[in-house]
């Protein structure tokens, strides 16, 4: 009896366990290594062919560079919302993205032996940790939320936008922090060797401030104190040290204007600089590549008209110094939407009706309407069957295809007259 009371208790327990272990959640981590330099969403990149996602996966995700320089573009986006592991770990080449990175998540975004990273964009990471012993260069703006780190052990971590973050900063002697815009973060470990640069006035640095983080650059003439110079060695140090300004991110004797821009639904779009200084020559960048076009400033704004899918930003010359403009722009050049063909139906008497349409490009999404303009959508797709009607009724379909939608088309339900048997009568 207590050999069977065992062995009965050993095969429930083996199966609760079975059972935990079929109910836990699955989140294995995927490893994608660089076999080679060049577009990340070619399967020649990656060893065994399997492309990094670049959207929710389902599952961990750790980015690998490493044994030579493999450089590799992303001109796309990376959006992880589902709160699973997204990695880099790039040991060699430049990984660059011309695209916004959002991880909302874990996620461990480190480089060392040769490797960097070069975001385009914005980065927003959500319980992030970041070790820069390589660059990391940001050309938008950053924010990291929750309980991560940034760890700077050399780097530098360039942003020439804001910098917003909860989370720790920890600065290694001789690492380097320099942020364009706007700063706020937690500064807890510092080396007061004028590594923490910060470009505008406007900066808080949330407490405590550690004692070491005084002003005392070689060339800095103001407060020299932690209380005066809250923030590090330069508080607005594109005035008082130049120099070093100039080193991240040029001359701070060439005005900044914004970059902005538009998307037009015919395979074109426009680059708009805010304004121009005059003589000054303003060059065209996409993807971070100068594409040989520029114009030269007179005082006004300046357009750039372009047809080429990518991420622009403008950099100002006057042949020896050298500044990017504020922002950068994305230009998808949508593509002019339409349809190739729309298909009416009938029904004798009261009832439904099948419809469809055909649009141009495939592949774009179909919304059906009640109304030519204005209204909700009442279904989406090619083919519509309409409810029980017992009248003829006109619906609208529209298309949408990369942020472009098309003129709304007719399709017409036709109810046609039920014919009605007549009494024959015969003498």
């Amino acid at each position: 009896m207590v050999y069977k009371f065992f062995s009965t208790l050993k095969i429930k327990i083996i199966v609760v366990l079975t059972m935990v272990f079929f109910y836990l959640p699955f989140n294995a981590q995927t490893t994608y290594e660089a076999a080679s330099a060049g577009d990340w969403s070619s399967a020649a990149t990656w060893n065994g062919g399997n492309i990094p996602p670049i959207v929710n996966s389902g599952h961990g995700v750790l980015i690998r560079m490493q044994g030579g320089d493999k450089n590799i573009d992303l001109n796309s986006n990376i959006t992880v919302t589902d709160g699973n592991v997204y990695n880099f770990e790039i040991n060699s080449g430049v990984l660059s993205i011309y695209g916004d990175v959002s991880i909302n998540g874990n996620c461990a975004m480190t480089t060392q032996g040769s490797g960097q990273i070069k975001i385009y964009g914005n980065l927003n990471l959500a319980n992030a940790n970041i070790a820069c012993s390589k660059l990391i260069e940001v050309f938008g703006n950053v924010n990291m939320t929750g309980a991560g780190t940034l760890n700077i052990n050399g780097g530098p971590f360039i942003v020439h936008g804001n910098y917003s973050s909860s989370g720790d900063i920890n600065i290694t002697p001789d690492g380097v922090i320099a942020v364009q815009g706007t700063f706020e973060g937690h500064l807890v470990s510092y080396n007061g060797d004028g590594n923490l640069y910060v470009g505008t006035n406007s900066y808080n640095l949330i407490a405590p401030v550690p004692s070491q983080a005084v002003c005392n650059h070689a060339t800095y003439t103001g407060p020299n104190t932690s209380t005066d110079c809250p923030v590090g060695d330069f508080v607005d140090f594109s005035v008082r040290c130049p120099d070093i300004y100039g080193t991240y991110f040029g001359s701070t004797t060439l005005t900044s204007y914004t970059v902005s821009g538009t998307n037009y639904c015919n395979g074109t779009g426009i680059v708009i600089l805010a304004g121009s200084t005059s003589g000054i020559v303003y060059q065209l960048y996409r993807n971070g590549v100068y594409t040989g076009v520029y114009q030269t400033g007179a005082g006004s704004a300046l357009s750039f008209n372009v047809s080429s899918v990518g991420n622009y930003s403008i950099r100002a010359t006057n042949g020896v110094l050298w500044r990017y403009m504020n922002g950068s722009i994305a230009i998808t050049t949508g593509t002019t939407v339409g349809f190739t063909t729309t298909t009416s139906g009938s029904t004798c008497g009261a009832g439904t009706v099948a419809l469809g349409a055909t649009p141009n490009p495939v592949g774009s999404t179909v919304y059906w309407y009640t109304a030519s303009v204005g209204g909700t959508s009442i279904f989406t797709g090619t083919s519509y069957t309409t409810p029980s009607i017992s009248t003829t009724t006109t619906y609208y379909v529209e298309a949408v295809n990369g942020g472009c939608t098309s003129v709304r088309s007719s399709v017409t339900a036709t109810v046609l007259d039920q014919p009605v048997a007549q009494n024959i009568t015969h003498n």
